[in-house]
């Protein structure tokens, strides 16, 4: 359990607590239903290959992260990262039924405990607007990033993106609200 599903559970209000339970558990079911305009954009990108490591920050309950895993194939990792518990138990059981070996979740509110530079591609979906510390968050997927990986980010905040980024990544495509961007050194 993170400190936040902690908090939630001893000091958050009652009604807080309701409606932070049932984002937790129709979320999965709201966002199957909304993002094939999002996914079907995704995938479009080429962003994923074969082979690749791959961090799906936010993962969510796994809309990215399993057709990642399918893409990168037996050779390749996918890292499901989640503040959220039940979001990743639901990341493992897809995970299990699709017969995938390659994915690892990760629960964090913080770091992400991966090696420098080990991960090929990092993509976020709507998560950036939600963090507290953007550009720490940023730092942080800096760090972790290949010399030659890529940052997608498809978020609400369009251009407001932009304003973490500096110094640490370089914007090389933009399509409405999903952003591309190479590492800096």
């Amino acid at each position: 359990m993170s400190d936040f599903e902690r908090y939630v559970k001893l000091k958050m209000h009652p009604l807080y607590a309701a409606h932070y339970a049932l984002w937790v558990y129709w979320w999965p079911l709201w966002r199957r239903l909304s993002s094939g305009g999002i996914l079907r954009k995704w995938e479009r990108s080429n962003l994923v290959r074969e082979k690749q490591a791959v961090l799906d920050y936010g993962c969510g309950a796994g809309s990215f992260t399993i057709p990642a895993a399918r893409i990168v194939g037996k050779t390749g990792k996918v890292y499901a990262l989640d503040c959220f518990s039940r979001q990743l138990e639901i990341v493992q059981g897809n995970a299990r039924k699709a017969g995938l070996t390659n994915v690892e979740t990760i629960l964090s509110d913080n770091g992400i405990g991966l090696p420098d530079k080990s991960i090929d591609v990092i993509w976020m979906c709507d998560v950036l607007h939600e963090l507290e510390d953007r550009r720490l968050a940023l730092e942080e997927l800096h760090r972790v990033l290949k010399e030659d990986g890529t940052l997608a980010i498809y978020d609400s905040m369009k251009d407001g993106i932009l304003n973490y980024t500096d110094g640490l990544f370089s914007l090389t495509n933009k399509d409405g609200k999903f952003y591309r961007f190479s590492k800096l050194s």
